[in-house]
């Protein structure tokens, strides 16, 4: 059976502890800190090297297709300023939560780490590896989490609301009685073989490889391997760490996520414990998928059905929680002063967004952006100072016109 169908989405929470390292990177980097000598921003005294929002956004791009010197121009700008935009933020939040004394313990994050580590499934070798190819020592990844955890600990201090009545609960679930209309749906999990360089242990590579490969995977499985162990040795995406676990798609879902017609209907009619012959993808990818469960009518959820209350529960108070952390978050910014030399340097240079070149590609320097040009109140002392010039004052030349005569 050959379809094409794009590569899956992992929709697990697989390490999400480790997402907030992609946006603001791992250590609290200062202009003495810094390698590269241009600054991206100011927020109070402390300063955003602009290597620091490269190298955030050459980690945000690992796992794709795409390099840091391949951006073009515009997505290059783009990704900066948006990166930009959250490490800004993350450090007024920072200094605000400093005002409010909060403080993170090492137990803290230790107790934080390790609970993560046993939620996500991995060992620790995994979280090593983890580290490894996030570019992470775990020196750095500890002091990423405390910076989080601060952050966490300031909103939830600021955040404290009161569990909703009954007749709130009630009355959202009269109001939103769609939303607990639940489909039809598979469990799935899926073991995954990419013929490209993953860098990954019993990697494939090439064409060739991977059908070698996938077909002594299917032999193992219907020799009566344990899917899920045979999941986190040979499969080749993120999703190994959870044994290949994908999680309930509704028909919906799985249309949706690329899957074709024939493959969803195949699931439906496969009994729960099944697996699917080796299916090819696009990117000569290859699959294997099992099917854990599956719900072949709709189900409408009353308020008697069990976790409904919790759920929406915890719905509402999440809401409130969201809109005191907006409001939080845009109170940090209002009360310090920041000064985005960034976007300066982009609307003074709209050619070419200003630099261009990344700063983590050049050993830690980049080719020097246009200055944001100074306010009249505070004129640049270089402009001010006159052109070097052969013309005599006039004083000393009216002196030798007076000797001549």
């Amino acid at each position: 059976m050959q379809v094409e169908f794009p590569k899956l989405k992992s929709i697990i929470l697989l390490i999400s502890f480790l997402l907030p390292l992609t946006l603001s990177g791992c250590k609290k980097d200062s202009a003495e800190g810094s390698t590269g000598g241009d600054i991206a921003a100011k927020v109070g005294s402390v300063d955003i090297p602009l290597s620091k929002v490269d190298k955030a956004i050459e980690r945000g791009l690992q796992g794709t297709e795409k390099k840091l010197s391949e951006l073009s121009p515009v997505e290059l700008a783009s990704a900066r300023l948006q990166v930009l935009d959250t490490l800004i933020t993350e450090e007024a939040l920072l200094q605000r939560a400093k005002q409010e004394n909060i403080k993170v313990t090492d137990e803290d994050i230790n107790n934080y780490i390790q609970k993560a580590i046993q939620t996500s499934g991995l060992s620790a070798d995994d979280f090593q590896k983890q580290l490894k190819e996030a570019g992470m020592t775990e020196e750095d990844f500890k002091e990423n989490q405390r910076r989080q955890l601060t952050i966490e600990k300031m909103q939830e201090k600021l955040s404290n609301v009161k569990p909703p009545s009954d007749r709130d609960i009630e009355d959202y679930y009269t109001k939103n009685q769609a939303e607990f209309m639940i489909g039809k749906g598979v469990n799935l999990s899926a073991i995954i073989i990419d013929p490209a360089d993953n860098k990954a242990k019993n990697d494939a590579i090439g064409d060739e490889q991977a059908k070698q490969k996938i077909a002594a995977v299917y032999n193992q499985l219907r020799s009566g391997a344990d899917f899920a162990t045979v999941a986190r040795i040979q499969s080749e995406d993120r999703t190994a760490y959870q044994g290949g676990d994908l999680g309930f798609l509704d028909e919906q879902s799985l249309r949706q996520g690329g899957f074709p017609g024939q493959l969803v209907q195949q699931f439906f009619e496969m009994k729960e414990g099944d697996i699917t012959p080796p299916v090819g993808g696009s990117g000569g990818r290859y699959y294997i998928f099992k099917l854990t469960s599956k719900r072949t009518q709709e189900e409408k959820l009353t308020l008697d059905s069990p976790q409904v209350k919790a759920q929406i529960s915890q719905l509402l108070v999440g809401q409130k929680k969201s809109i005191l952390s907006s409001a939080l978050r845009l109170s940090a910014l209002d009360e310090i002063r920041i000064e985005n030399y960034l976007a300066q340097r982009i609307l003074q240079n709209p050619d070419n967004f200003g630099s261009l070149r990344p700063t983590s590609l050049s050993g830690g320097t980049t080719s020097k952006p246009a200055e944001p040009k100074a306010s009249p109140e505070k004129p640049d002392e270089k402009s001010a100072t006159a052109e070097p010039t052969d013309k005599k004052p006039d004083s000393e030349t009216d002196d030798k016109k007076s000797d001549k005569k």
